[in-house]
């Protein structure tokens, strides 16, 4: 199903409600399966969402349309791109702040 589990890639494990989930399932004897996608954890990731739907719909032979995660993922982009682009700017200083000659 093209899932890629990379070597040598730091295995984060799963955490929050989906480690609970997975733990307590254990606990009580119930078979689960959890496909999780990777993302930085600042964002919410549709890019993320959409690989592991993507590998989802075709274990189970379905098909949906993509075309909202996609639109969404292109607004996570230009907000990366614009905040990419505050931080590789050269900081001014402020003008206030130069008191001159003070004697």
């Amino acid at each position: 199903y093209g899932v890629v589990f990379s070597r040598g890639e730091p295995g984060a494990g799963i955490v929050g409600a989906s480690g609970l989930l997975l733990g307590l399932g254990r606990l009580y004897d119930m078979e689960a399966v959890c496909l999780m996608g990777e993302t930085s954890g600042y964002f919410v990731d549709p890019k993320s969402a959409q690989a592991v739907l993507d590998v989802l719909t075709k274990y189970l032979s379905i098909e949906i349309s993509f075309n909202e995660l996609e639109n969404k993922a292109k607004q996570i982009d230009q907000i990366t791109s614009k905040l990419k682009d505050i931080e590789a700017a050269p900081e001014t200083p402020d003008k206030r702040e130069d008191l001159g000659y003070i004697g």
